[in-house]
Formats: structure tokens, C-alpha cells, sequence
């Protein structure tokens, strides 16, 4: 993701669903914006804070499993920062992450356990998901993903 084989303005629109995270949001903004033909779309979305306060123990368990996580607000700077026009955001509903994200991911666990030999490896990362899931129910209030909708604006230098 952060070594991509296209061409200077090649797309209209870059699409990123729940992967930008793998780079980071700024990292990624930054690097994908020479991709995009000046006005093109850049569409991503990202885990944000949907409260302006939370609870520490959920701040905590984000700022270590990924330090970038920030307010609409803040997301919406980087963009504002990096050459782009916010043209919308939305959070996405509870049940996306429910019925699409977890719960399938939950229906696999014990396959995954088994094509691994149910290894000291596979277990953590197994409880690390089942971890995730339990603080999503308990502080769902506080996150969710944001979708981020932006136009690469024309200006020269960035």
C-alpha cells in the first residue's frame, strides 16, 4: 500500500475501505494524492472518535493500537493540510461493524484456529479480536468508522 505501481493522475477516484489504516491516515492521504487526477475523489474510510470525550480505558486501548485515531475534526485538518476539499463524512452504523466486520470474522475463528494448529500465535491473536469486539460493544458510543469523502484540489507544490 505505501509502494504502489501507478501513474502520476491515473485515477479519478481512490477507494479505500477500512484500509488506509494499514499506512495510517496522513501517511496515506499524503502519498495517494499525486495518483489522483486534479478534482478526482479520494474516498477512505477510517476508525474515528465520535465524542469529544471518552472513557480512559478506551482512549488507552486506541492510542496503542493506533495512535492516528482522532475527531472528524482532526481527519478532516489532514485533508484540509495535504490539498484536498472535504465534500462530506458520515459514521458508519453500528451494524456494519456488527453483521459485516465481526461477526464474520467471529463465525471463522475456530477454522483459523485449526488451519494454524491452534498455535500460541493464532490463540492471541484470536482473544486480541475477541478483546476488540468485547470493548467495541461496551464503548461503541465513543468510535466508529468515519467515511472521509474528499476532492484533490488543483494547487501546485503539494
Amino acid at each position: 500500500m505505501d509502494d504502489l505501481p501507478f501513474k502520476n493522475e491515473e485515477f479519478d477516484v481512490i477507494w479505500s475501505e477500512g484500509a488506509i489504516y494499514n499506512i495510517g491516515f496522513e501517511k496515506g492521504v499524503t502519498d495517494w494524492r499525486h495518483y489522483l487526477k486534479p478534482g478526482g475523489l479520494l474516498i477512505v474510510s477510517e476508525i474515528s472518535w465520535i465524542t469529544n470525550t471518552r472513557p480512559l480505558k478506551i482512549q488507552t486501548y486506541w492510542d496503542r493500537e493506533y495512535p492516528e485515531i482522532d475527531t472528524a475534526s482532526g481527519k478532516i485538518k489532514v485533508l484540509e493540510n495535504n490539498g484536498y476539499s472535504p465534500i462530506g463524512y458520515f459514521v458508519q452504523p453500528e451494524h456494519c461493524w456488527l453483521n459485516h466486520y465481526y461477526k464474520p470474522m467471529e463465525a471463522g475463528f475456530d477454522g483459523f484456529l485449526k488451519r494454524n494448529g491452534n498455535s500460541k500465535k493464532a490463540r492471541a491473536i484470536v482473544e486480541s479480536k475477541r478483546r476488540e469486539m468485547e470493548l467495541y460493544e461496551k464503548y461503541k458510543a465513543h468510535y466508529s468508522y468515519g467515511v472521509y469523502i474528499a476532492k484533490k484540489l488543483d494547487i501546485k507544490g503539494i
